[in-house]
C-alpha cells in the first residue's frame, strides 16, 4: 500500500499527500454526530462517530511518532505539543469565548452556574471528567444539556496528545535498556499494553456504570490504541499491506463503511456503551484505513473523494465544535422550540461558521507567523489564552450563583406572602378561584430545580446523611423523620416552611432511588453491577436508618414515600408489587414503640418526558399541551396500598392527589406555579405552596392516633 497515511499536514510550506480516505471518514464521521445531535431519531447511534475521530486520531499521531522516532530515534515533546496547541485550541477557544457571552445574554438565571462551569472545564480540557461525575448524580439525571457538553471528546483527545508521546518515549526507553529489542517492538509492546488493560476496563466499566464509562478517558484509550497499531502495522510490514488485492482492499472498505453506518443506524441510548459494543464502529475504521483508497470503480474511492466530502472532512473540526453551541442555544435565542426550518437554518450557520474560523483562525496560527514560535512561546500564548477564558467564566459563575440566590429568595418571599389562588392555594376548596390554563410559571424551567436546601444521599453512596430543621428538638410539639427515597425528600420544602410554625422539630434521613424497605431494590433495565451497587449502598443505608430511628427515641412520627414504578426483588410466585407492599407493613411494624405514627404518602403523578421543554415551548398554553390525563399520570402505588391495608394502628396514608388534579388532567402549571421539577419530582416552589395543606394532614393523622 503506497502512499503516506498521514493526513494533509503543513510543515515549513510543505505539504504531505493528503488521504482522501480518511479525510472522507472524517466528514462521515461529523456527518453522524451532527444528525444524532440536530435529529436523535434519525440516528440514534450517531455517537459512534466520535468513536471514528478517536481511532483516526490514534492512527495519525501514532504515525506521526514513528516517522519521528524512526528519523531521529527520539521524540520533540515540546515541538509536538506545541503543533498541537497551535491546531486544536485556537478555534476551541473561541467558541468557548463566544458562548460565555451568549450564556450571560440570552440563558436563563438558573442554567448559568452549570453552564459556565463546564465552560470552565472545557478550556481546561476536563470536561468529560465533569460530566462523568455528573453521570452518576442522580439529582443531575435529567439535567439540561449545556452548550459545551460535546466538549466531553476534545477534552479525551487532548488527554491522549499529552500521554501517548509520553508513552512512546517509554517504549523507547524500554528498547534502549533491553538486549536485541527493537524501538518497533516496544512500541506495540506499549500500544498493546494500553489497548488490553483499557478494553478490559471498558467493559467491566460499562457493565457497572455506564453513564460515567461513557465519558472518562481510560475507557476509551484502547480505540486510539487500536488506531496507533494499526499505524506501527502498516509502517513496520508495508509490503504486506501493498500485496492486499484492490478487490479484497474494496470488499474491506465498504464492510468497514456499513459497519459504521450500521452501528449508527441500529445503536441506542440503551446500548452498553462503550464496552464490547464499541469494537464494531472501531474495527470498522480501522478497515476503512487498512483498504487504504482502493482503485476499483466500485470502491467507495469516488464517493469518499467527492468535493463536498473532502470539504467537510476538512471542517470536521470546526464543524463539531460550532454545531453544538448553536443547537443547544437557539431555543434560549428564539424562546421557543427549534423547528425544522430552524434546523435547516442552523445547519447552513454551523457550516458558514465552520469555513469562516478554519481560514481566520485556525490556518493563521498553524500554519502562519505563529508556525515558527518557539515552544515556551507557544506554550505561554496558550497558558494565557486558557488562563483568560477561566478567570472571566469564573466571574460569571460567581455572578451567576449570586442571581441564582436573589431568585430563590424572591421565590420564598412570594411564597411566605400566601397571595391567593397561587400554587396549591388556587385548588382548595371554596378558594373561589378559577383554575384555568396558566399564562404565569414560576418558577423559571431554569430554576425549578434549583431549590436553596437539599438533603438527600445520592444513588451510588450508602452515608446515613441527617438533617435537621425547625424548632429545638426538647421544645417541639412533634419531632418527625422524614424517611426515604426522593419522592419523600420532595416534601422537604413543604415541612421547612411549616416546622416552625407548629413547632416541629424535623429530621431528614433520605437517599435516592432508595425507599424505605426491608427487600433488596431492582432496576430490570440496569446492568448487574448497577444493580448489586444500588442494593448494596440501599440495603446498607436502610439498615443504618433504622438504627437512627431505633436509637433516637425522641422521634415520634415518622413520614415516608417512594417512587411507585421502583421496583423490588419479587419473592417466588409474587410480583414485585405484592413483595414491596408485604415488605412496607414488616419495615412498619419493626419501628420502635416511642414511634406513636407512621404516615406513608402517596406517591406524586408522573409526567411526559418533554414536561419542562413543552412548558417553555408553550408559554401561555402550557396548560393545555402539556397536561397528563389522570389514569397516565398515576400508577399503582405499593406503599399507599400497604398503608391502606396495613393492620398497624400507627400506620396512616396521606394522599395529596387532588393538589395535582384539574378537570381530569394533570397539568404542569397550578395556580401560576410550575409544579414538577422534571418527569416525576415535584418542584420546590410547589412543595412550599403545599405546606399548609400537607401539614394539616400530618396534624390530623397525629392527633388522630394521640386520641
Amino acid at each position: 500500500m503506497a502512499g503516506d497515511p498521514l493526513m494533509s499536514q503543513q510543515t515549513s510550506g510543505r505539504t504531505t499527500e493528503v488521504r482522501t480516505d480518511i479525510q472522507g471518514l472524517r466528514a462521515i464521521a461529523v456527518g453522524i454526530v451532527v444528525i444524532f445531535h440536530f435529529v436523535p431519531a434519525a440516528l440514534p447511534g450517531g455517537y459512534v462517530g466520535v468513536d471514528v475521530f478517536f481511532v483516526i486520531s490514534g492512527f495519525l499521531i501514532t504515525t506521526h511518532l514513528l516517522r519521528e522516532m524512526n528519523t531521529t530515534s527520539r521524540i520533540n515533546l515540546p515541538r509536538f505539543w506545541a503543533r498541537r496547541a497551535r491546531r486544536l485550541l485556537p478555534a476551541a477557544l473561541l467558541v468557548l469565548a463566544l458562548t460565555v457571552g451568549a450564556v450571560w445574554l440570552f440563558v436563563p438565571t438558573g442554567f448559568k452556574p452549570d453552564f459556565l462551569a463546564q465552560v470552565a472545564a472545557s478550556a481546561l480540557y476536563g470536561q468529560n471528567w465533569m460530566l462523568a461525575d455528573q453521570a452518576v448524580d442522580y439529582l443531575a439525571a435529567e439535567a439540561q444539556a449545556s452548550p459545551v457538553q460535546h466538549y466531553w471528546s476534545l477534552s479525551t483527545e487532548e488527554q491522549f496528545y499529552i500521554v501517548w508521546p509520553l508513552l512512546m518515549v517509554l517504549a523507547l526507553w524500554i528498547a534502549s535498556r533491553a538486549k536485541r529489542a527493537r524501538p518497533a517492538r516496544s512500541v506495540g509492546f506499549v500500544i498493546g499494553a494500553v489497548a488490553v488493560l483499557s478494553f478490559g476496563w471498558s467493559v467491566w466499566q460499562t457493565a457497572f456504570d455506564p453513564a460515567a464509562a461513557y465519558f472518562v478517558t481510560t475507557t476509551r484509550a484502547w480505540e486510539f490504541a487500536l488506531g496507533g497499531l494499526t499505524a506501527l502495522a502498516v509502517l513496520s510490514r508495508p509490503a504486506l499491506f501493498a500485496a492486499i488485492p484492490e478487490q479484497v482492499r474494496s470488499v474491506l472498505a465498504w464492510l468497514g463503511l456499513g459497519g459504521i453506518f450500521l452501528s449508527a443506524l441500529v445503536y441506542t441510548g440503551e446500548t452498553p456503551f462503550p464496552g464490547y459494543t464499541a469494537l464494531l464502529p472501531v474495527l470498522a475504521t480501522i478497515a476503512v484505513i487498512i483498504a487504504h483508497d482502493p482503485s476499483p470503480a466500485w470502491s467507495p474511492r469516488r464517493l469518499l473523494a467527492v468535493r463536498p466530502m473532502q470539504w467537510l472532512g476538512d471542517v470536521s473540526y470546526s464543524v463539531y465544535l460550532w454545531h453544538f453551541p448553536l443547537i443547544i442555544l437557539a431555543p434560549f435565542v428564539l424562546r421557543r422550540t427549534v423547528n425544522p426550518i430552524d434546523l435547516l437554518v442552523i445547519t447552513a450557520l454551523t457550516l458558514v461558521l465552520a469555513w469562516a474560523s478554519k481560514e481566520w483562525v485556525e490556518d493563521p496560527v498553524r500554519i502562519g507567523i505563529t508556525s515558527s514560535w518557539r515552544p515556551r512561546i507557544t506554550f505561554a500564548a496558550t497558558a494565557a489564552a486558557m488562563g483568560a477564558v477561566v478567570v472571566v467564566t469564573i466571574g460569571g459563575i460567581g455572578a451567576a450563583d449570586e442571581q441564582v440566590k436573589a431568585s430563590q429568595q424572591k421565590l420564598a418571599t412570594l411564597v411566605e406572602s400566601n397571595e391567593p389562588c397561587f400554587g396549591a392555594a388556587a385548588l382548595e376548596p371554596g378558594s373561589g378561584c378559577v383554575v384555568e390554563p396558566d399564562t404565569v410559571a414560576v418558577p423559571d424551567p431554569a430554576l425549578v430545580d434549583k431549590s436553596p436546601e437539599r438533603c438527600i444521599t445520592n444513588t451510588r453512596d450508602d452515608e446515613l446523611k441527617v438533617c435537621e430543621y425547625g424548632v429545638e428538638k426538647e421544645d417541639a410539639d412533634q419531632v418527625i423523620a422524614l424517611v426515604g427515597d426522593s419522592h419523600t425528600e420532595q416534601w422537604l420544602s413543604a415541612m421547612m416552611h411549616t416546622a416552625e410554625k407548629r413547632n416541629w422539630h424535623v429530621t431528614v434521613l433520605t437517599k435516592a432511588s432508595c425507599p424505605f424497605i426491608g427487600v433488596p431494590r431492582d432496576e430490570p433495565e440496569k446492568s448487574n453491577a448497577e444493580v448489586a451497587t444500588l442494593v448494596d449502598t440501599c440495603t446498607t443505608w436502610n439498615d443504618e436508618a433504622k438504627a437512627y430511628l431505633d436509637e433516637h427515641t425522641e422521634i415520634d412520627t415518622v413520614v415516608t414515600s417512594a417512587k411507585s414504578s421502583n421496583p423490588v426483588e419479587a419473592e417466588d410466585g409474587e410480583s414485585w408489587q405484592e413483595t414491596a407492599i408485604d415488605s412496607y407493613e414488616e419495615r412498619w411494624s419493626e419501628l420502635p414503640e416511642h414511634i406513636s405514627s407512621i404516615i406513608a404518602v402517596r406517591d406524586t403523578p408522573r409526567m411526559n418526558s418533554d414536561v419542562l421543554s413543552c412548558v417553555t415551548a408553550n408559554g401561555k398554553r402550557a396548560g393545555e399541551e402539556c397536561a397528563r390525563s389522570v389514569d397516565d399520570a398515576f400508577s399503582e402505588d405499593p406503599l399507599a396500598e400497604a398503608a391502606e391495608q396495613s393492620t398497624d394502628s400507627r400506620v396512616s396514608l396521606i394522599d395529596m392527589s387532588e393538589y395535582f388534579i384539574v378537570d381530569e388532567q394533570v397539568p404542569p402549571v397550578i395556580g401560576g406555579v410550575l409544579a414538577f421539577r422534571d418527569t416525576h419530582h415535584i418542584s420546590w416552589v410547589y412543595s412550599s405552596t403545599l405546606a399548609a395543606p400537607f401539614g394539616d394532614k400530618i396534624d390530623e393523622v397525629v392527633e388522630t392516633a394521640a386520641a
